[in-house]
């Protein structure tokens, strides 16, 4: 027989559930988990669970649309007629780059 094995009506025993100590329903609180414990073990919830992070806007304030004109770059590897290596629309047909050309010496 513990302390709470009496009889009151509307009222039933319940165990704390960090001492497992058994008490009325009445006298227990429910904790911010969920669980139901005595007044003595009821602990606060965490402040820094409530902390929301301040937003980082990453965009720009304005943005500009890019024009529809492009500009072609032709460099000494794209104007060498060598397959796999000319850029189109810059290549020169039976052109060899003087840094390509194995006949030149340095």
């Amino acid at each position: 027989m513990g302390d709470s094995d009496y009889l009151r009506l509307g009222d039933w025993n319940a165990n704390c559930s960090m001492c497992n100590r058994k008490r009325k329903a009445s006298e227990m609180v429910k904790n911010w988990q969920g669980m139901w414990r005595c007044p003595e073990h009821n602990e606060q919830r965490q402040p820094q669970d409530f902390v929301r992070g301040v937003p980082d806007i990453q965009t720009p304030p304005w943005v500009q649309q890019a024009g529809t004109s492009f500009v072609g770059v032709c460099d000494p590897q794209g104007v060498t007629a060598f397959p796999d290596s000319a850029t189109p629309d810059c290549v020169l047909p039976d052109y060899i780059s003087p840094s390509y050309d194995p006949t030149i010496s340095s």
